[in-house]
């Protein structure tokens, strides 16, 4: 994440743009230093995203246990792009773009004399993430015109305007992680940047067994267990805090009333955290937890509703043969 006040970088033949500075390093720290005197504690699921907390995610996706990223590939492998949008002339968004993988799988469908019509603006919160998908893009795609972001799209929507046409990816059920109200919230405010025409293809975890679901986010290897800690190891940098790793158990589990995974850090005995933007010690006493991360599991009524409330419609829902994952293109209406 990168704070500074300068906003320009080069990356290869394409451009970094930094619009993080217009939020500010101290707004930043306010969110933290207020969730973690908050009852329940809380961080923000953004602060997962350093350059470690990025590699962690991507060995992550990888494991047996972890079935959305295989299967939102199985599905874009298959998918019929005139089916989402034609490329001529169209500027591909891609919020939380992270690691390039699956964006790949939907560049390779464009045909090359389609390319050059083509503009990539990859939207996240890690510049280092950022950093290492664009110079691997620009390789692949040589005659791809690459512009990155590095924004909290969340709040930040106003980075994307003009008049071409327009396609949103938010792949990854990275939806999922925000509550339903907001997520109501953030489709509609996307929408609001959307030309007549113009297609938003997101990426919904469906509810299912709840036994695959907290294998998912309990893995034996123990690597989520290490991405869900390493945001203390974020937090320390931002804030200037002693939070220290081993003090904390990884606790995830599914609530079946509200449909999502909860994760959580749990205190292992009590402590007091020092922070210089804190007047007073963060406490945390044992066996207390830090909520980091929801995420929601979806019925097609959600689908549905979400669409409705942003005056979109569902043009086509992609599943895999499972039922287990859905991308859903919704076009403005």
């Amino acid at each position: 994440m990168d704070y500074s006040t300068r906003n320009v970088f080069e990356c290869g033949s394409a451009t970094i743009v930094n619009y993080l500075p217009e939020i500010g390093l101290e707004a930043a720290i306010e969110e933290i230093i207020t969730g973690l005197h908050a009852r329940p504690k809380r961080i923000a699921s953004k602060y997962f995203y350093d350059k470690k907390g990025s590699e962690l995610f991507e060995n992550i996706t990888v494991l047996d246990e972890y079935y959305p990223s295989r299967t939102e590939k199985s599905i874009l492998r298959v998918l019929p792009l005139g089916a989402i949008t034609d490329c001529s002339e169209v500027d591909i968004v891609e919020l939380g773009s992270g690691d390039h993988s699956k964006i790949t799988l939907f560049l390779e469908k464009i045909p090359a004399k389609q390319m050059q019509g083509v503009r990539y603006f990859p939207v996240d919160i890690s510049r280092p993430a950022l950093e290492a998908s664009i110079k691997e893009l620009i390789c692949m795609f040589p005659g791809l015109a690459v512009q990155g972001i590095v924004a909290d799209y969340i709040h930040q929507m106003h980075i994307v305007s003009g008049e071409r046409k327009k396609l949103y990816c938010f792949l990854g059920s990275t939806i999922g992680n925000l509550d339903r109200e907001e997520a109501v919230q953030f489709v509609r405010d996307v929408s609001e940047t959307m030309n007549s025409g113009d297609s938003f293809l997101i990426g919904f975890d469906r509810v299912k067994d709840v036994q695959i679901l907290e294998n998912a986010y309990n893995d034996a290897q123990g690597l989520t267990a290490q991405f869900n800690k390493n945001i203390l190891n974020v937090i320390n940098g931002l804030i200037k805090s002693d939070f220290d790793t081993e003090d904390f158990e990884h606790r995830a589990f599914y609530n079946e009333d509200k449909r999502r995974i909860e994760m959580y850090l749990e205190a292992k005995k009590t402590l007091h955290v020092k922070s210089p933007f804190s007047k007073k010690d963060i406490v945390i006493k044992k066996e207390e937890t830090i909520h980091t991360e929801n995420s929601h599991k979806f019925e097609e009524k959600d689908i549905q509703l979400i669409g409705e409330h942003a005056e979109l419609a569902v043009n086509r829902i992609f599943p895999d043969e499972n039922q287990w994952f859905s991308l859903v293109n919704y076009r403005k209406i």
